[in-house]
């Protein structure tokens, strides 16, 4: 059931199964708001607040790791980043500003206990 009270979870994911794996998972406890392009997350982060982030920053290209940085940019620490990738550049992303780092396959009991945790971490940081 979900609750207006409930954090929103943007998730940013060019795989659609991947995305939807995901977002059925994080919509038992989280409003969940999905998008295929970095491009589009940026607009929604504009008009949005959200509790967390999920990003996959490997397109094959520099575009997810762009991404990343115009997010942290202009969320500031304010919204945790779990990276989610194909790629184990986990160094990278952690050095980019993210709160978690998980390597696909990720199960979706994974993501939903690391975004419990990293959320939980960020609304004690910000009492």
């Amino acid at each position: 059931m979900m609750h207006s009270s409930q954090p929103a979870v943007l998730i940013v994911e060019p795989d659609a199964a991947t995305r939807e794996l995901y977002a059925r998972a994080l919509r038992r406890e989280y409003r969940v708001v999905e998008c295929a392009e970095a491009s589009a997350a940026l607009a929604l982060v504009q008009g949005e607040t959200f509790g967390a982030i999920v990003l996959e920053p490997s397109y094959g290209d520099e575009r997810g790791w762009q991404a990343l940085a115009a997010l942290r940019e202009h969320t500031g620490r304010a919204v945790p980043l779990v990276l989610c990738s194909v790629l184990d550049e986990r160094r990278r992303g952690m050095a980019l500003g993210a709160a978690a780092y998980l390597v696909k396959p990720v199960l979706p009991a994974r993501l939903l206990e690391t975004l419990r945790a990293v959320m939980e971490q960020n609304h004690a940081t910000n009492q």
